[in-house]
């Protein structure tokens, strides 16, 4: 009998798991089923007909530069003119900026960050920063792959700017799109003007250090940054206009009921 009674209080506790256990469970359920919800808003919005026709925009002007000679008089005038050791030692400090390797982890700190800090104000903007960055990167990383390729020019080192699909994979300058991302995240966050504009400005840095470096045409650099933009723009819009439905039990007379609270 004692043995049958050590058997019964392992089994009952799998069949009838605790209520602290299925709470977090449930936690951790909605948390995935928000993400996937998030995500699933910001590449509606970045797939949107009127973001596509955007991203056309962008690509077909980055498409003049490039198989014209724009793109290769302005490497040639920049490299002569303008590059000097000042402009290196500058694009030196610029150009991790555009290292998701380094910049990731970064964004997940600051993610992880404001889920700690919620309550404090400082907090809860790093955390938001954090979140708004990663999804953006989320969303532009594909078609900015894609488009490495599908576009196929090469570096300046290599050879010129002149679209050859699948020939090579620099198409789109990785260090722009990515450098740009907290810069375009920011300016999405602020109401300041002036900060907005700083910021603005901020994320081009890291897109001319490559043109300071040789290592993409002037086409190339825009278009990642572009990217940048409109990867930022859809989540600052899918934010704005997400809407929450909070239902939470409420006393009434009688009995208990339920209240719907719609938040914008």
């Amino acid at each position: 009998m004692k043995k049958l009674g050590a058997v019964f209080l392992v089994v009952v506790p799998l069949i009838f798991p605790s209520t602290s256990w299925t709470g977090e469970t449930q936690e951790i359920t909605g948390k995935i089923n928000e993400i996937k919800e998030t995500l699933s808003q910001d590449y509606r919005c970045f797939y949107s007909y009127e973001n596509l026709k955007n991203l056309a925009i962008g690509i077909g002007i980055a498409g003049v530069l490039a198989n014209t000679s724009t793109d290769k008089e302005s490497r040639n005038w920049y490299q002569k003119s303008l590059r000097s050791k000042e402009t290196d030692n500058l694009s030196d400090i610029i150009r991790p900026f555009g290292n998701g390797m380094i910049t990731i982890p970064v964004y997940l700190g600051a993610a992880l960050f404001g889920e700690v800090t919620s309550d404090i104000e400082f907090g809860s903007t790093i955390g938001e920063w954090g979140k708004k960055s990663l999804r953006a990167i989320l969303m532009g990383t594909p078609p900015m792959l894609l488009l490495q390729a599908a576009i196929g020019s090469s570096r300046p080192e290599e050879d010129d700017s002149y679209w050859q699909p699948f020939n090579d994979s620099n198409g789109v300058s990785g260090h722009s799109f990515i450098g740009a991302v907290p810069f375009m995240t920011g300016a999405k966050m602020t109401n300041n003007p002036y900060l907005k504009y700083f910021l603005y400005v901020g994320s081009t840095l890291t897109g001319l250090s490559r043109v300071n470096d040789d290592a993409h045409y002037f086409s190339q650099v825009a278009l990642g940054w572009w990217l940048a933009y409109l990867a930022a723009t859809c989540v600052d819009k899918a934010e704005k206009e997400k809407k929450e439905v909070v239902i939470a039990p409420s006393p009434i007379l009688n009995g208990v009921g339920f209240t719907v609270a719609l938040r914008f």
